[in-house]
């Protein structure tokens, strides 16, 4: 007799619900006075220190990881490792979209650690999901200085802590993103389906 009962994985249960979402809108730009930039060749990389509510016991708080050209003028790819649905976007700046992905800890782990595998080891493949080609070719051909992930890394460690400023950096995050959505109606157009 066959006593094995199948049981609900615990964890992130929405994580289903994001599967290649196509959204028609350009994501909230982060708030540069609360990140720290890692220059990699031409990639530069920001951790920025994000905090969004209105009461600590509405607060979320925690890394989110930017990857942007050398230039810092466009960002293509950001991994947000905060809140209840952790996820992960690819930027499609000539479209101005995003596409939103979630991500299964229960699958994969801790999402910081999975974050600097990605980068060290799929860079170009999701920097050409993110509609860049010449850049995804350029990494492949001249490479980038990955050195910097540790230090990427302990920085986004550093941003799952409670800090004396996370209200403060919490409204104000509220504020922009209350501020962008004002200007950019289109904010929150959903697709659904595999991108």
């Amino acid at each position: 007799m066959n006593t094995t009962v199948a049981m609900r994985p615990a964890g992130n249960r929405t994580v289903e619900t994001i599967r290649g979402q196509h959204h028609k809108f350009m994501l909230i730009p982060m708030i540069e006075r609360n990140a720290r930039w890692f220059d990699a060749g031409p990639v530069s990389i920001a951790v920025e220190a994000r905090a969004l509510g209105d009461s600590p016991q509405r607060m979320v708080r925690g890394p989110s990881i930017h990857v942007f050209n050398a230039a810092r003028t466009e960002e293509y790819l950001r991994f947000d490792v905060f809140g209840r649905v952790l996820h992960y976007h690819y930027i499609l700046n000539a479209e101005g979209h995003n596409v939103l992905w979630g991500y299964d800890p229960d699958v994969n782990g801790p999402m910081i650690p999975w974050v600097v595998a990605a980068l060290l080891h799929r860079l170009p493949v999701m920097l050409r999901r993110a509609g860049t080609e010449v850049l995804a070719d350029e990494i492949e051909q001249q490479g980038w200085d990955s050195s910097v992930l540790p230090d990427v890394a302990r920085e986004a460690a550093a941003a799952l802590a409670p800090r004396e400023d996370d209200m403060v950096r919490a409204r104000e995050g509220m504020d922009w993103m209350y501020e962008w959505k004002r200007i950019h109606p289109q904010f929150n157009t959903v697709e659904e389906g595999e991108y």
